[in-house]
């Protein structure tokens, strides 16, 4: 059994391969989030790495999650140009969120929050199942990387105005995005697509400002993880975890170190659900992906649902 996983995003994409459910290859690429680059280049990218892992293999199954095949147009584009490669395998094409939960937490009911780039919850609970945020940087990736860095983006425009005192976070902005005024700030934002992973690369600086006591900063990270523990009360209530103590797993690159933003989401979850059990730490999501597509080439109907 020969078994392909991919979990494509907004800052890359990787891909196992296993041979009778042992890891034999691993492979990274660019990014493929459909929301940021367009379906037909995430399409291209996620083909790309597939057909470059898989070489002279043809597997039974695979498995791709991906940023933005949440939608349907997306979700059928990308599965359509793996058909095209290998008509024989079973392939299942879906959002990123439910491999992140298998990554982390690999059976049963519980919950994931993933927070990079973008934001997005996933829930699963018996038959039940509950995808909460996700609708991408100009709808909402609430509490993401995105959303912090254009917090502080917004708050350097103030700044120029006159309307609040310039600090380390909006200094920041202004060497990131090369605006020592007003003109050169609107020309990089407007003159050129806003490129959202550009934005989101403010977030790390700006978490670490806050963790340091520095007040615009440390205001726009509670925030951030207001925003972010609303997803995951909110997927909680969906699926009917609210009292029954949901394992609930952060995952994404904004969770890679504990911070101010983390302690802040921690307690806020824990007050919104009691006897929560938060996992930290688990498996990259490619790992999930992988995990799915060996149940996928194992199991006994061609259309076991997978997402």
């Amino acid at each position: 059994m020969i078994a392909i996983g991919v979990d494509a995003g907004g800052t890359g994409t990787r891909a196992l391969l296993s041979k009778g459910g042992a890891r034999h290859a691993e492979l990274s690429g660019g990014p493929a989030n459909a929301s940021a680059i367009g379906a037909v280049a995430a399409a291209r990218s996620i083909t790309d790495i597939v057909r470059a892992i898989a070489g002279n293999e043809r597997p039974d199954a695979i498995v791709v999650g991906a940023a933005g095949a949440g939608r349907a147009r997306v979700s059928e584009s990308i599965e359509r140009a793996l058909r095209d490669l290998f008509p024989r395998a079973r392939i299942a094409v879906g959002d990123d969120a439910p491999v992140a939960l298998r990554a982390a937490i690999p059976a049963g009911p519980g919950i994931v929050l993933v927070a990079g780039t973008g934001s997005v919850a996933y829930a699963e609970h018996a038959h039940r199942r509950a995808r909460i945020g996700g609708a991408g940087y100009l709808l909402g990736d609430e509490g993401s990387a995105f959303s912090i860095g254009l917090a502080a983006i917004r708050l350097y425009a103030r700044t120029l105005d006159g309307r609040v005192n310039a600090d380390e976070t909006t200094d920041l902005v202004a060497r990131a995005f090369e605006a020592p005024d007003r003109d050169a700030l609107l020309a990089a934002v407007y003159d050129e697509p806003l490129v959202p992973a550009r934005v989101a690369a403010l977030a790390p600086s700006i978490i670490a400002f806050a963790g340091k006591g520095n007040r615009a900063a440390t205001k726009i990270v509670q925030t951030a993880a207001q925003e972010l523990a609303d997803l995951v009360r909110a997927a909680a209530r969906a699926v009917e975890l609210t009292d029954r103590n949901p394992r609930i797993a952060l995952a994404g690159g904004l969770f890679a170190e504990n911070s101010l933003l983390s302690f802040l989401l921690e307690t806020r979850i824990n007050g919104d659900l009691p006897g929560a059990e938060i996992v930290r730490g688990g498996a990259p999501p490619v790992t999930g992906a992988l995990r799915l597509a060996e149940e996928l080439a194992g199991a006994a109907d061609d259309a076991a649902r997978i997402f």
